[in-house]
């Protein structure tokens, strides 16, 4: 998949290198390196905020230290930005912290924290898209997909309330306890089968315990969001290039949304570029280079940092020693 994927990459990469003005880009390069570490600032901050927001999908009683959490999140996105995102970064993850979490906790941790920024994300997405279409002058091809988002999110709504609102019994269970009865066979009998009922359990209990935890996983994605598309706000204001408000969550969102379609592009190659030189093309205007390389340069030291920070865990179970899977 990641062969096949970087072919698609590297073409992507050389039609953004024949449609954006690379004089241009090299021009801004200056002015990029002068402010590049007010650029970075939101990036950082949007790091520890995602940390912080798998840290409190913990149970309160099984929550591995924030530090150790930073070390294993950044080192899992670094090697599943070289690969394959999701796929390797997930598993990883618990992993890393076998001994100091128990696979069906750290498993459900991720998975509501990952819930919560993705429904959060896509309604977010679905309203700047509404307004993208009706406030700005975009190509009907781009006002298609704009469109689409914004029809996304109104599906998302009620899968939203269906999952958060407060009730008992599981969902998993219930069907394997339905194919059992159809079919005669015994799925919980399976490892597997009783992993993953093990990790809905934990994440079930979440979602219907603490409603501070949840109003958190609410507010944590708009504020990452929202750094976001300041941080495309300030590579135009170190270019020089003015840019309003509505342009700028317009081209976060659709870089976003490039994002998790080329999610098979081991380090996004050529579609982190495509991505965001286009849409700020499409706005008509200059500096979707400059974007495209401020861009690239976060996510390479940052992978750069986790591969550094990668953790060695140890060969102690949580269960053994809960002391310790706690420092």
């Amino acid at each position: 998949m990641s062969f096949a994927a970087i072919g698609v990459g590297i073409l992507l990469f050389v039609v953004t290198l024949l449609t954006i003005d690379l004089e241009e880009t090299v021009a801004s390069a200056a002015r990029l390196g002068l402010a590049l570490p007010i650029i970075l600032a939101p990036g950082a901050l949007w790091h520890f905020l995602r940390t912080f927001g798998w840290s409190i999908s913990f149970p309160d009683d099984a929550r591995p230290a924030f530090t150790r959490l930073f070390r294993v999140r950044l080192a899992a996105d670094a090697v599943a930005f070289f690969t394959v995102r999701g796929v390797a970064s997930e598993p990883l993850k618990v992993v890393l912290l076998l001994d100091r979490s128990r696979p069906e906790v750290t498993t459900a941790a991720f998975a509501l924290e990952r819930l919560a920024f993705a429904v959060i994300n896509t309604l977010i997405s679905g309203l700047i898209s509404f307004f993208a279409v009706t406030r700005l002058a975009m190509p009907g091809a781009w006002d298609t997909v704009f469109t689409g988002l914004s029809i996304a999110a109104v599906i998302v709504v009620p899968l939203l309330v269906f999952l958060a609102r407060r009730r008992t019994g599981d969902y998993l269970g219930r069907l394997v306890t339905a194919i059992d009865h159809a079919t005669g066979k015994r799925l919980e009998a399976s490892r597997v089968v009783r992993f993953i009922l093990g990790v809905e359990d934990v994440l079930l209990a979440l979602l219907r315990g603490d409603r501070r935890r949840l109003l958190m996983l609410v507010v944590l994605p708009t504020v990452c969001y929202a750094l976001m598309v300041l941080e495309v706000w300030l590579v135009f204001w170190a270019i020089g290039e003015p840019l309003g408000l509505m342009q700028a969550m317009a081209i976060e969102t659709f870089a976003r949304l490039a994002s998790v379609a080329s999610a098979a592009i081991p380090a996004n190659v050529g579609a982190l570029e495509a991505s965001n030189a286009a849409v700020v093309s499409m706005l008509g205007l200059a500096g979707g280079g400059s974007l495209a390389l401020a861009r690239r340069v976060r996510a390479l030291l940052w992978a750069g940092l986790g591969l550094a920070l990668y953790p060695t865990p140890t060969s102690r179970s949580p269960n053994a020693d809960q002391d310790a899977g706690r420092r």
